[in-house]
């Protein structure tokens, strides 16, 4: 198994974001909702970098997606590219720099995450970076933009059909939509097992699941809904290397719960130590150990692209 070089980072770092915030799912990349965009502290954003690299394996999203971007601009001089969800910039940069004759556009809803965008892609001149939610796009022209990308974004929307038509609006007739959603993330499950541990009881499903549109057909029901055509679908596995840190290792697992078992903390004061016995009693259930780096590698994703019908 290939690993990826992981950045380093603070080893103290923290996500502190909740189970089933819109700070959390931000952290998984995703869409917030209209009313409340997900705030990010320097460590925060450098954290998401860190684990979003795993992304970049050569059967990963950015990769495929970039690919599957280069095979829809074929013969446009000048394409405009719109990239939701694009969290400190990627696919976004991977793809301006792979199509430097391309106009990227990389959104986000998160302020911060946008602050990070502009500050990772300040050296490329076909980039702009803009705060949207995927929700409302109004900033955007209709029929303007040729090919819209957005890695593990439409999952978390609160009204998916409304995130789907402007994704339909902005996008030109005969234009391509490049989309990965989640079908299955072992980091759900390591989750799922801490919660449990802390509760005492098994948790509800978070109300904001990275795994909404993991049930088969409902992605592909969507976008015919929204009025889109010639829909592929097809999956990819690929691993998630949580690097050599233990401290990070344990935080990485439990970036998802950590405002929930702050919550927790506030009338039980064991509940850290419960979560930490957890993580790293069922960890071995999902990771293999490559020397120091723990690695989780089963994690499929579900790669769809559709068109808008020519005119």
């Amino acid at each position: 198994m290939t690993l990826f070089p992981i950045r380093p980072i603070l080893p103290a770092f923290a996500l502190t974001r909740g189970f089933t915030s819109n700070k959390a799912i931000t952290s998984m990349r995703l869409l917030g909702s209209k009313s409340e965009a997900p705030k990010f502290d320097a460590i925060m954003v450098e954290a998401y970098k860190v684990v979003a690299e795993n992304h970049r394996h050569e059967k990963g999203p950015w990769t495929l997606m970039t690919n599957h971007c280069v095979s829809a601009t074929a013969g446009i001089r000048s394409p405009r590219i719109l990239d939701i969800a694009t969290g400190p910039g990627e696919p976004a940069k991977t793809i301006a720099m792979t199509l430097p004759h391309a106009t990227v556009i990389a959104s986000d809803v998160s302020a911060d995450m946008v602050k990070a965008a502009m500050k990772n892609m300040s050296d490329l001149t076909n980039v702009e970076c803009i705060e949207a939610d995927a929700q409302d796009l109004s900033q955007l022209e209709s029929n303007s933009i040729d090919v819209v990308t957005c890695c593990y974004g439409y999952m978390f929307p609160t009204d998916k059909a409304a995130a789907l038509g402007e994704t339909f609006r902005v996008m030109k007739p005969g234009g391509t939509l490049i989309a990965t959603t989640w079908d299955k993330i072992d980091m759900m499950k390591i989750s799922a097992d801490v919660m449990k541990e802390v509760l005492g009881f098994d948790p509800p499903p978070p109300p904001l699941n990275p795994l909404s549109l993991s049930e088969e057909g409902l992605f592909r029901s969507l976008l015919h809904d929204a009025g889109f055509v010639d829909i592929e679908q097809n999956t990819s596995t690929y691993p998630f290397n949580w690097t050599a840190d233990r401290e990070m290792q344990f935080t990485i697992g439990t970036m998802l719960l950590r405002d929930k078992i702050n919550e927790i903390a506030e009338t039980d004061d064991k509940a850290w130590k419960k979560a930490e016995v957890a993580f790293w009693k069922d960890i071995e259930k999902y990771s293999v150990m490559h020397g120091d780096h723990m690695v989780l590698p089963n994690n499929t994703f579900r790669l769809t692209v559709a068109k808008k019908v020519s005119t």
